[in-house]
C-alpha cells in the first residue's frame, strides 16, 4: 500500500495555495469577480479530505490512540498556541498604540478574542481538527462498518452539512465537526475503497464536474451569495452551495493531481506542500501586517473595478505567500527539526 503518493503531496500544496488565495481577496463583493471568489473561498475542505485519507492510509493499520494524539499535540496544537501567542502580542500592540485602549480595555479585548478559541481568524481550523482527532475511535468504527453502511453514512452526513452550513464566526467546534464530517469520511473512503473508486472514477468525475458548475452558477448568479455560508445550527437558510462545490472540488483536484503526478515532478509544489502547515500558521500574521500598514498609511484601493481588484488581490497573495515561506525557511534554518514544534514544519 503506497503511503505517500505524489498526487496527495501536490493536492496539499494546491490546498494551501487555495486557502491563502481565499484570504487575499480584496474588495470582496465590491469589485472582485463573484464567481471566482466563490471558487477560492472554503479551501480548508481540501485539507480535511486529505486528513481523512491519511487517517486510513497511514494510521489505521497500527492505530495507537495515545501515540496518535501525542503526535497531533506536538505537531499541530503546540505550533497553534505559539503562533497564536505571537498574534495576540501583535494585537495588543495595535490596541495600545493605534486604538489608544486603556489597560482594562486591552484586557477586555484579550478576553473577547481568546474566548473564540483562536486568535488569528484562519486558525479556527486547529481547535476543530483537534476535536476530529479526538473522535478517532468513531472513525475506526466507521472503517470497520460494511461498505453499504459507510457510503450511506457519507450521503446522510452530506445532506446534514448542506442544510447545516458553517458556524457563525467558526467558533462552534462541534458545529464545525458536523459540517466538515463528510470531507473527512470521503477521504477515508477514497483510501479504503480505492478499487471501487477506480472502477467508477470516470462517472464520479463527470458528476463532480457537473455539480461543481451548477453549484457555482447557482450560488453566484441565482442566490448571489458571497463566499462561505454561516448560520446558527438550527436556523434554516436553504442549501449551502459552497459545501456542494467544495465536495466536488476535492474529487476534481485529486484527479488533476493524479494526472499531474504522472507527467511531471514539481519541486516548488512539493516544497509548498511540505511547509503547508507553516504557511497556514504564519500567513495571518502577514495579513495583519498588511492591514496595519494600510491603516497607518490610510490607504484603501477604490472599489468597483474587477481588473484592479483582481490584480491587487494577487499582490496581497504574493506578499502573504512570500512572507510566510521566507519566514518558515529562516526559522527552519536556525531551529532545525525543533521548528516543527513552533511552526508545524
Amino acid at each position: 500500500m503506497k503511503k505517500n503518493q505524489l498526487e496527495f503531496t501536490y493536492m496539499r500544496g494546491i490546498a494551501i495555495i487555495l486557502i491563502v488565495l481565499g484570504h487575499s481577496i480584496y474588495n470582496s463583493g465590491e469589485g472582485f469577480p463573484l464567481l471566482l471568489e466563490n471558487l477560492l473561498r472554503g479551501g480548508t475542505a481540501l485539507f480535511v479530505f486529505i486528513s481523512g485519507y491519511f487517517f486510513h492510509r497511514i494510521f489505521y493499520q497500527d492505530f495507537n490512540y495515545k501515540k496518535f494524539m501525542t503526535n497531533k499535540v506536538q505537531n499541530v496544537l503546540y505550533p497553534f498556541l505559539i503562533v497564536s501567542l505571537v498574534g495576540l502580542g501583535c494585537l495588543c500592540l495595535r490596541w495600545i498604540f493605534m486604538e489608544d485602549q486603556s489597560v482594562s480595555q486591552v484586557l477586555l479585548s484579550i478576553f473577547y478574542t481568546v474566548r473564540n478559541g483562536y486568535i488569528l481568524y484562519p486558525h479556527w481550523y486547529i481547535p476543530f481538527i483537534m476535536a476530529v482527532f479526538l473522535c478517532s475511535p468513531v472513525f475506526l468504527w466507521f472503517i470497520r462498518c460494511s461498505s453499504q453502511t459507510r457510503w450511506t453514512l457519507l450521503v446522510v452526513s452530506c445532506v446534514v452539512a448542506a442544510l447545516l452550513h458553517r458556524p457563525i464566526g467558526n467558533v462552534n467546534v462541534i458545529h464545525s465537526v458536523v459540517y466538515y464530517l463528510p470531507f473527512y469520511l470521503m477521504g477515508i473512503l477514497y483510501s479504503q475503497d480505492e478499487s471501487l473508486i477506480a472502477r467508477y472514477g470516470g462517472l464520479l468525475s463527470g458528476i463532480a464536474m457537473l455539480f461543481l458548475v451548477v453549484s457555482l452558477l447557482e450560488q453566484s448568479y441565482v442566490v448571489q451569495h458571497v463566499g462561505n455560508y454561516h448560520k446558527a445550527p438550527f436556523d434554516y437558510n436553504g442549501i449551502d452551495w459552497q459545501f456542494v462545490q467544495k465536495l466536488c472540488l476535492c474529487v476534481l483536484t485529486l484527479n488533476f493531481c493524479e494526472w499531474l503526478s504522472g507527467r511531471s515532478r514539481l519541486p516548488w509544489l512539493i516544497e509548498t506542500a511540505e511547509m503547508s502547515f507553516a504557511i497556514f500558521f504564519l500567513h495571518p500574521l502577514f495579513d495583519m501586517l498588511f492591514n496595519t500598514t494600510a491603516t497607518v498609511l490610510r490607504f484603501r484601493f477604490p472599489p468597483g473595478s474587477m481588473l484592479t481588484s483582481t490584480l491587487f488581490s494577487l499582490a496581497i497573495f504574493a506578499f502573504l505567500m512570500f512572507g510566510s515561506v521566507m519566514t518558515a525557511r529562516v526559522i527552519k534554518k536556525y531551529l532545525g527539526n525543533r521548528s516543527r514544534t513552533y511552526i508545524g514544519w
